[in-house]
C-alpha cells in the first residue's frame, strides 16, 4: 500500500523539505491546521487560534441578572486561515513532502520505516537534491532515529516542540482527569457529554504505548544513538506557553455594549486546584508548552535553539519559528 503522499514541486534551485507529524495525528496539521483535530482527534484545532472577540455591537441579546449574555460564553473569534509553515516555505518556492503516517499512534519504528520509504519517493522524485526535515513533537524523533543511517541527502534538521530528553506525556492524565469536575461547574450542561468523551480519549492516547516511548528513559531513547553528522544544520524550537485557549464570559458595561471578559483559561485557572510542586514542567507556564518541556525540546546538537511564546499547537505558526525555519532553509538553497 502506498502512502498518503502529498508533494509541491517548486523551483528547481530549492531544496526538498520533508515534514514528519507527531503523535495521534496526520499531514493536515501542515497542510490546512484549522481543518484539522489534535488529541485522538476530538478536538478541532482552530479553537487554539480563537483571538480576543470584539465588542458586541447594538443592537444585542439581552443581558441576564449578574452580567452574562443569557449564559452564553466564547472562546473569541477564530480566523479563517493562519499562515503556516507549509504555506511560507510554499511560497518562496520550495519543494514540499508530507504524509500521513498509518499508525499516527503506533510504534516509533513504524513510522522510522515509512519515512524511509518516503526517502525513497523523494530521490525518485527530486533526483540529486539535498533535503530538509522538519519534525513536530514526537515527528522530530522519528527524524531523528532516521537520520542514524547517515542519509547523504539531508542537509538539516528542524525540530518542533520534540522531546528530545523525554515528556512526561504518559503520565499527565493523573493531572488531567480531576479537571472534568470543576469545568462541567463552568460550562453548560449540555457540554458536559463532550467534555468527559474528549478527557476520556485523551486520555486513554496519552495512556497509550506510543506515549509511554517518549518518557524519559524509555527503551527508545535508550536505544538512539544518532550524533551529529557533518555539514548537517541543525535547529530546534521549544515553547513556553501552557495556555491552550480562553473561556470569555460578556460583561455590560456603562455605555451598555456588552465587552468580553476573561472566565478562565484551559488548563492554567484549572491546574491551579492542584499542588505547583507536582505539576511538570510541561505543565508550568514559561517551562512548558502544555506537552513538552522547553528544556527538553532542545536538541543537544543544535547550533540555535529558539524558546517562544506558544504552546505545542500554536507553535507551529508563530512568525519567529517561521522566519527562522525560512532563514537556515535558504542558506542550503
Amino acid at each position: 500500500m502506498q502512502p498518503d503522499v502529498t508533494i509541491h514541486k517548486g523551483q528547481k534551485d530549492k531544496p526538498v523539505v520533508i515534514f514528519i507529524h507527531g503523535l495521534g495525528i496526520d499531514k493536515d496539521i501542515w497542510l490546512n491546521p484549522l481543518n484539522t483535530k489534535i488529541f485522538a482527534k476530538n478536538v478541532p484545532i482552530k479553537i487554539f487560534a480563537a483571538k480576543l472577540p470584539r465588542p458586541l455591537i447594538p443592537p444585542c441579546p439581552p443581558l441576564k441578572k449578574g452580567g452574562y449574555l443569557n449564559g452564553k460564553l466564547t472562546i473569541g473569534d477564530i480566523p479563517e486561515k493562519v499562515d503556516s509553515l507549509w504555506t511560507a516555505l510554499k511560497d518562496r518556492g520550495f519543494n514540499l513532502v508530507c504524509w500521513s503516517q498509518r499508525r499516527p499512534v503506533g510504534p516509533m519504528d513504524a513510522a522510522v520505516e515509512e519515512l524511509k520509504k518516503i526517502m525513497e519517493i523523494v530521490r525518485e522524485s527530486f533526483p540529486g537534491k539535498p533535503v530538509a526535515l522538519i519534525g513536530h513533537s514526537r515527528g522530530g524523533l522519528i527524524a531523528r532515529k532516521f537520520m542514524e543511517a547517515k542519509p547523504p541527502e539531508v542537509t538539516a534538521l528542524i525540530t518542533i516542540s520534540t522531546p528530545h530528553s523525554g515528556s512526561s506525556l504518559a503520565l499527565l492524565g493523573k493531572y488531567l482527569k480531576p479537571l472534568s469536575p470543576p469545568l462541567k461547574v463552568i460550562l453548560p450542561k449540555d457540554a458536559h457529554g463532550t467534555l468527559s468523551g474528549v478527557l476520556k480519549r485523551f486520555s486513554e492516547l496519552i495512556e497509550g504505548n506510543a506515549t509511554r516511548e517518549l518518557l524519559p528513559g524509555s527503551d527508545f531513547f535508550k536505544s538512539l544513538k544518532d550524533v551529529p553528522a557533518d555539514g548537517v544544520k541543525y535547529m530546534s524550537f521549544g515553547g513556553t506557553k501552557t495556555k491552550l485557549l480562553t473561556v470569555y464570559t460578556w460583561k455590560r458595561r456603562h455605555d451598555e455594549m456588552p465587552y468580553p471578559t476573561p472566565l478562565l483559561t484551559i488548563p492554567d485557572s484549572l491546574l491551579k486546584i492542584l499542588p505547583s510542586s507536582k505539576l511538570p514542567d510541561e505543565l508550568k507556564t514559561g517551562k512548558g508548552d502544555f506537552l513538552v518541556s522547553a528544556k527538553s525540546s532542545e536538541l543537544p546538537w543544535a547550533s540555535n535553539h529558539y524558546n517562544v511564546s506558544a504552546n505545542h499547537i500554536t507553535i507551529l505558526w508563530n512568525k519567529k519559528v517561521i522566519g527562522n525555519t525560512v532563514k537556515i532553509l535558504e542558506e542550503i538553497s
